[in-house]
């Protein structure tokens, strides 16, 4: 009879099972599953722009500011548009310190004539202080009548004369009325508090226009 040599072996002595391994992800697999988890947490992402404010995303995001307007473009030495756009930002102005004073030199005279001519400095007429050697220019180039029109020149005349003495400038016409701005007014005031003046309609009806030539 032969003898048994089977030996059990006790639990400890077994060998170990090898630990489990998944198979390794391909790279497809790896991208499609980084593409779902960007999806499903999107809904939640703000990105930032350069200037650091957050654009819009899906669900509660903040508008972008609105683009900027264009710049106007620039008003041409010349035309009508720039002499008005110095009627704006000359009105209420006095004669001292003024831009008209400096261009023309005059510093106590009468001045709406200087004035005028200042507003009028880039349309070749006359630099003068006198209104009626400023009629005559336009007068001698055939450009005074009896019709204002914005850009005219709106002369006053003292009674009877032809020779004018004192000019200011038509802004504007309503209903055939002319509004006018005009420089040393009023006339109730020192000479060195007179001021750059709007008038809804010419104050007195001896007058006559002349029209520059604009660019």
């Amino acid at each position: 009879m032969t003898q048994d040599l089977t030996v059990e072996a006790r639990d400890d002595e077994l060998p170990a099972e090898p630990p489990h391994r998944r198979p390794p992800l391909s790279r497809r697999a790896f991208l499609a599953a980084g593409a779902a988890a960007l999806a499903a947490g999107g809904a939640g992402l703000v990105v930032a722009t350069r200037t650091g404010t957050p654009t819009s995303g899906p669900a509660g995001s903040t508008p972008l500011p609105p683009a900027a307007p264009p710049p106007a473009p620039p008003v041409v030495a010349g035309t009508l548009d720039a002499v008005l756009a110095a009627v704006e930002q000359s009105t209420g102005g006095r004669l001292l310190g003024s831009p008209w004073s400096a261009w023309s030199g005059v510093t106590s005279a009468a001045w709406s004539s200087s004035y005028v001519c200042w507003l009028l400095r880039d349309n070749g007429v006359p630099p003068t202080a006198d209104p009626a050697t400023l009629h005559a220019a336009l007068a001698q180039a055939g450009r005074v009548g009896p019709t204002p029109q914005p850009g005219a020149l709106v002369f006053y005349h003292r009674g009877d004369e032809t020779r004018p003495v004192h000019v200011g400038l038509v802004t504007s016409v309503t209903a055939g009325v002319p509004q006018t701005v005009e420089g040393d007014h009023p006339m109730n005031l020192p000479h060195a508090e007179r001021f750059v003046r709007r008038f809804a309609r010419p104050w007195d009806e001896r007058v006559t226009f002349a029209l520059p030539v604009y660019a």
